[in-house]
């Protein structure tokens, strides 16, 4: 089926990304300019699959700073979403919420309660101890450098 599409459609409909600027990535850059910092992180461009290309109608149905729209979404999800489905639509709300709710908490951990970013850290981890000590040191090392990235984006504002 996805073959007799590949063959049927059209190609003149594809534009470049305006996410990754055709580049099929998402970088620091990419991040900065469409004020993703806190939300995404470098890798494979969620908005047009990591081809560089997107349906022109694509920028009609979602924003291109869309945060919902990682790679971290299921095929289904991600179709559902595009197409405006309501459940998909409230999900995203809620991880909207979400995302937003961890910010202002690592914010306050760190400039009302005084804790660091490692405190905060093994706050967020106390429930994955069953990680192992190799898989709890990584986590903890990418909580601590998000962490240093809210505390850092609250000290420029």
């Amino acid at each position: 089926m996805k073959f007799l599409k590949r063959l049927f459609s059209k190609k003149e409909h594809l534009i470049e990304c305006p996410r990754c600027l055709g580049k099929g990535c998402v970088d620091d850059n990419d991040i900065k300019r469409l004020g993703q910092e806190l939300r995404w992180k470098t890798g494979r461009c969620a908005y047009c699959t990591g081809t560089g290309k997107v349906a022109s109608d694509m920028i009609n149905k979602v924003a291109v700073d869309e945060a919902y729209l990682t790679t971290n979404l299921t095929s289904i999800e991600r179709k559902r979403f595009i197409h405006g489905h309501p459940d998909a639509i409230e999900r995203s709300e809620i991880a909207e919420m979400q995302i937003q709710q961890a910010i202002t908490e690592i914010r306050q951990l760190h400039f009302i309660k005084k804790l660091d970013a490692e405190q905060i850290a093994e706050l967020y981890l106390i429930s994955e101890v069953g990680f192992g000590d190799k898989r709890y040191n990584i986590e903890k090392a990418k909580m601590i450098a998000y962490i240093n990235k809210v505390i850092a984006a609250e000290d420029k504002e």
